[in-house]
């Protein structure tokens, strides 16, 4: 474990131990999941000022709401439905934001030069417009946390509160077709991603 102790433990000195520790295990707990959100964050906003700021009202939220964990969870999970579902909150008062994917993430850490990253962030708009105007937002959302953040049917059909895991699989099935037919037309233009 990169800090020592495990989430829980530092759960349990929040909740149980002396006070002197109190502050200094939940900003470990914060600390270590503070990378892991801000991506989130990233990935679902597509601006790193967005993210930034959602990031922080993610750790707000958490921080107030602390004591309403139940363990039934793990913790990272727990943040990530907060980061959700300040995205939405979000997302229905304002205009859409988008969901980011992989190459934008890539393209802000290579060590290239500007022109190549001019070029890769050029490419993640291109695919981040591409994914909006080809699926809808569940598809998006869906495609986004499986193919992106590599997380389950399972962990996604909780996350998202669908039906069941094929509910996911079915939004990841239509995603692919209408993602193929519409490269498959971009193909037959002339123009590529």
């Amino acid at each position: 474990m990169r800090f020592g102790r495990s989430d829980e433990d530092l759960l349990q000195i929040w909740r149980t131990g002396p006070e002197s520790e109190r502050d200094a295990a939940v900003d470990e707990l914060f600390a270590r999941h503070y990378e892991r959100v801000a991506r989130w964050a990233l990935r679902f906003t597509g601006e790193r000022e967005a993210a930034a700021d959602l990031a922080q009202d993610v750790f707000l939220k958490a921080h107030r709401h602390l004591h309403s964990y139940q363990g039934t969870s793990r913790f990272s999970t727990w943040l990530y439905t907060i980061v959700r579902h300040e995205f939405l909150n979000r997302a229905t008062k304002a205009t859409p934001i988008v969901e980011d994917v992989e190459v934008l993430e890539d393209a802000a850490t290579l060590d290239a030069g500007p022109d190549t990253l001019t070029e890769q962030s050029d490419r993640a708009q291109h695919l981040r417009t591409f994914l909006v105007t080809t699926l809808d937002k569940t598809e998006r959302v869906v495609f986004t946390l499986h193919f992106g953040d590599g997380l389950s049917l399972d962990a996604i059909a909780r996350l998202l509160r669908l039906e069941n895991a094929s509910g996911a699989k079915a939004y990841i099935v239509s995603a692919k077709r209408k993602l193929a037919k519409a490269a498959t037309r971009l193909r037959a233009a002339g123009r590529t991603l």
